[in-house]
């Protein structure tokens, strides 16, 4: 089943709140939610950079010869912007497979470490100032690499060209995964000292974004599709048993909504080659 993404479910995701005040106190104490300080953004109006599209992107990274990643990657974003564009070249977006990653982080690509908020901004080619140096990070589209220099263009481009691309975790941005629990525990310290409250609370602070994920989500859903059908999330971390995106899921309770698989994460040293055998069992 391709399930083509309108533009009216691409507008959606420029236009549409995250609720994050309603869902927030549904799920966590008002002590919780100031103690965790979480990022204004989250509680914006779409106007003002509060909507899906600001944690979201495709699976789309537009080829220009002689020019800097950084220049490339502006390209594409402005290409990502407008539906007219999207169409001008050729670029079909769909959601049949969802690529999952942990969290939303906050650095821009003007080497600056500043949030940035640009609509589908994320997930592109990117850089930070690191001891005073330009320092780039890793981007998804060694996926894209991975499949063209290995002679899969057509696995590419039938499957994972225009796959739609979000974050599990908004508005809390660390450098790494593993660091959301870490600093979560210094946040609540004082309101859950004990283990056994701590992880009640982490689990409520999952489902809190597991419930903001299937609300994204369902902005895509094809609506001819049998109520059976299930969307599939591509975890960007090889082991579900170590993975934190897969803990996320299973402490929400995602996991009995969606079909889960993973894949290696971008960042992770593999081969080309395993990237390739990885995502041909995602799309069989």
């Amino acid at each position: 089943m391709d399930m083509l993404i309108s533009k009216e479910q691409y507008e959606s995701l420029k236009t549409t709140g995250l609720d994050f005040k309603k869902l927030s106190e549904k799920h966590l104490s008002e002590e919780e939610i100031e103690a965790i300080g979480f990022q204004t953004t989250l509680s914006n109006s779409p106007e003002d950079h509060g909507s899906f599209a600001n944690y979201s992107s495709f699976a789309y990274w537009k080829d220009s010869e002689k020019k800097k990643a950084s220049e490339q990657a502006k390209e594409t974003i402005e290409i990502l912007q407008s539906w007219e564009k999207l169409q001008e070249n050729e670029i079909s977006l769909h959601a049949d497979y969802i690529l999952l990653g942990v969290n939303a982080g906050s650095f821009g690509m003007d080497g600056k470490e500043e949030e940035t908020f640009e609509h589908f901004e994320m997930f592109q080619i990117r850089s930070v100032l690191k001891e005073g140096k330009v320092r780039g990070i890793p981007s998804p589209i060694k996926y894209k690499n991975a499949l063209i220099n290995n002679g899969e263009e057509g696995l590419f481009s039938q499957k994972l060209k225009g796959m739609y691309m979000t974050d599990f975790i908004k508005g809390f941005p660390t450098r790494f995964g593993g660091d959301i629990k870490k600093n979560l525990k210094l946040y609540v310290k004082d309101l859950h000292p004990k283990k056994a409250d701590f992880e009640e609370f982490y689990t409520k602070f999952c489902q809190l974004f597991g419930d903001i994920l299937e609300n994204e989500l369902n902005l895509l859903k094809n609506p001819e599709a049998p109520e059976s059908y299930k969307q599939t999330l591509v975890i960007m971390g090889k082991n579900p048993k170590t993975c934190v995106i897969n803990d996320f899921l299973k402490r929400s309770e995602l996991d009995k909504k969606y079909n889960i698989i993973n894949i290696p994460h971008y960042s992770a040293p593999v081969k080309h080659t395993v990237i390739v055998e990885s995502f041909k069992k995602v799309f069989e």
